[in-house]
């Protein structure tokens, strides 16, 4: 019997921790004499790792490169605001519990790939009670190479004993989605979280769900091939 993998992102896809991150990026750039950027543009930012996210933050430019020095100041006065204060205003996107118990139900393993550093991403998913879910976690400092390089993906895939043509990833952004391609599975973005000016439909993923109790029926679906994109 196959054995089927779902693999999440977390940050936009799980857990809605923009309000944690930008405000433990903002004192950091405040204790260094930066403006803040607010949660609303730190939402664009997200999704390639905290150290892309605050070399934005520096440089408000989104593949802006900061002063070495003053980056090394601001990630560690972030690293270690956030470590204080990873699940203060975030909250769990609605029906994840839920839709992760259904799953585990019907006997598809979980994987969690995130971009996220993994000590912050284990610590994010204990807090929130999501941790138990996951049979593997990885962050962005897992492995030598983060989505959207297919690597993540593929040694999840290889650690469940799983296969590509069995395998869905589930996230908010085009980093998940590239990185779903690069690694051949099948790809379901949510209509929420931190996507930013990109219209994910336009690039074509198996499926866009609004909701996360959409998410099961969504990854049977494709699976069965009835509601499947013929792929190359």
């Amino acid at each position: 019997m196959p054995q089927f993998l779902a693999l999440f992102d977390l940050d936009g896809t799980l857990v809605d921790s923009a309000p944690d991150i930008s405000h433990a990026l903002d004192s950091a750039l405040t204790s260094n004499s930066l403006p803040v950027v607010g949660e609303q543009i730190v939402r664009s930012y997200i999704g390639e790792g905290s150290k892309r996210l605050v070399h934005r933050a520096i440089t408000r430019q989104y593949d802006g490169i900061a002063n070495k020095n003053l980056y090394n100041q601001v990630s560690k006065a972030f690293l270690n605001n956030y470590a204080k204060n990873i699940f203060i205003k975030s909250k769990i996107y609605p029906k994840v519990k839920e839709t992760l118990c259904e799953l585990k139900n019907r006997k598809i393993h979980l994987g969690c790939v995130t971009n996220k550093p993994h000590e912050f991403a284990i610590s994010l998913l204990k807090t929130t009670n999501l941790f138990k879910y996951f049979t593997i976690v990885l962050g962005g400092d897992s492995l030598s190479r983060k989505k959207p390089h297919a690597e993540p993906i593929i040694y999840a895939i290889d650690k469940l004993n799983g296969r590509k043509n069995n395998t869905t990833m589930i996230g908010d952004s085009i980093t998940d989605l590239n990185a779903a391609k690069n690694a051949g599975v099948r790809s379901i973005c949510v209509s929420y979280g931190y996507s930013g000016d990109v219209d994910l439909s336009a690039h074509n993923p198996d499926k866009i769900i609004n909701s996360m109790e959409e998410l099961p029926q969504a990854i049977m679906s494709l699976s069965t091939g009835s509601d499947k994109k013929k792929r190359d």
